[in-house]
């Protein structure tokens, strides 16, 4: 299901994924081809967002810190994080792997038997992960560094309701993926202030 709102004169479909051939990206293409008012998120923007390296290299493009990432299609160094690539694939599933024979196991899965490509994340053993919900660029934290990331991340994809999953490194932070936003995961202040912007609109 998704809610369109209006903002500034811009429809705006919110929908907690905008998966290609969903009912939510089918709205998208819908108003983007009946041409009568500007609407956000486009449908490229979110094919781009759920793909992680490409993701990460339009992030990169507008400022903001992404953990750095390469394709593979067979064993990653350790401790990584795993992405897998291919139509069917969620940036919201990702794994962590921390020695070669969790490599090897995962990267089977990911690339189901070396039949797609993986992207993986090198990392150091004391990094921490931190996921967040981003509702137009507004996230529910007191640091100011992921504020000011997750409203660049709103303002380079123009996506309403989205996941970012945050790499935290020597009390830096990088970006690591975006993804669909599953709702029964929402903590209550997330869903107070989604509730709260809608009925201001």
């Amino acid at each position: 299901m998704s809610h369109t709102t209006i903002k500034d004169g811009i429809d705006c479909v919110i929908s907690k994924d905008y998966f290609y051939k969903t009912e939510s990206y089918y709205k998208l293409i819908s108003k983007e081809i009946s041409g009568k008012n500007k609407v956000f998120p486009s449908s490229n923007d979110v094919l781009d967002a759920y793909i992680v390296p490409v993701a990460l290299t339009r992030a990169e493009l507008a400022g903001i810190p992404i953990l750095q990432w390469e394709i593979s299609s067979g064993d990653v160094p350790n401790p990584s994080i795993v992405y897998s690539v291919n139509y069917f694939s969620d940036p919201s599933t990702y794994y962590i792997v921390k020695n070669r024979e969790e490599s090897r196991k995962i990267s089977k899965h990911v690339t189901n038997c070396g039949k797609y490509p993986l992207c993986y994340q090198k990392v150091p053993e004391n990094f921490e992960i931190a996921n967040f919900s981003i509702f137009f660029g507004e996230v529910c934290t007191e640091n100011e560094n992921i504020k000011q990331i997750a409203n660049k991340i709103y303002q380079t994809f123009k996506i309403p309701l989205i996941n970012a999953l945050f790499v935290i490194i020597d009390d830096k932070i990088f970006l690591s993926s975006i993804s669909p936003v599953n709702v029964s995961k929402l903590s209550k202040e997330e869903k107070s202030m989604i509730e709260k912007t809608l009925l201001v609109d």
